[in-house]
């Protein structure tokens, strides 16, 4: 009888040791650490970069307007709403199609295009009224007009930190 009691507690010992003992090897740890490091840089890197684009677009359209063209303006304005060019919105295709969602969640909330990094979409038709509003002005005074409203939605969405 005691050598089975010895027995069944020297499995029962056999058995808790490797147990106890496992866990993901540390380099493993770190490494996935890392990549999370990268992805989550790599992320925000998007996020500048996107607000790099916005900006030039902002500073564009604020040339033209104080050079007198209106249209131009207007167009840097339409620009700056869609978060780029055809070539822009071309990479952010690709990026969909691989499987890259900036904002997953505010796509899914209706919030964002798929694929916006920065403009909402109730940004994106405040912007686009403006853009609007600059090409058919008539006067000075609904150019400035026209500007504020860019101006003010376009320092919210620029406003990142």
């Amino acid at each position: 009888m005691r050598i089975r009691s010895f027995v069944t507690m020297l499995a029962a010992a056999c058995l808790a040791i490797p147990a106890a003992a496992q866990q993901t090897p540390p380099s493993t740890v770190a490494a996935y650490d890392a990549l999370a490091d990268t992805i989550l840089a790599v992320r925000r890197a998007e996020l500048r970069l996107a607000a790099s684009l916005l900006d030039a677009h902002r500073g564009a359209a604020e040339a033209r307007m104080k050079g007198g063209d209106w249209q131009g303006a207007a167009g840097e304005i339409a620009l700056f709403a869609n978060e780029g060019d055809n070539a822009v919105g071309g990479v952010r295709k690709r990026l969909l199609e691989g499987g890259h969602h900036f904002n997953a969640e505010g796509e899914k909330q209706g919030a964002f295009e798929a694929g916006y990094v920065i403009v909402t979409r109730a940004a994106k038709e405040k912007l686009l009224a403006a853009s609007a509003a600059m090409r058919q002005a008539t006067s000075d005074d609904a150019r400035r007009a026209a500007w504020a409203d860019f101006e003010r939605t376009s320092a919210e969405l620029l406003a990142l930190d």
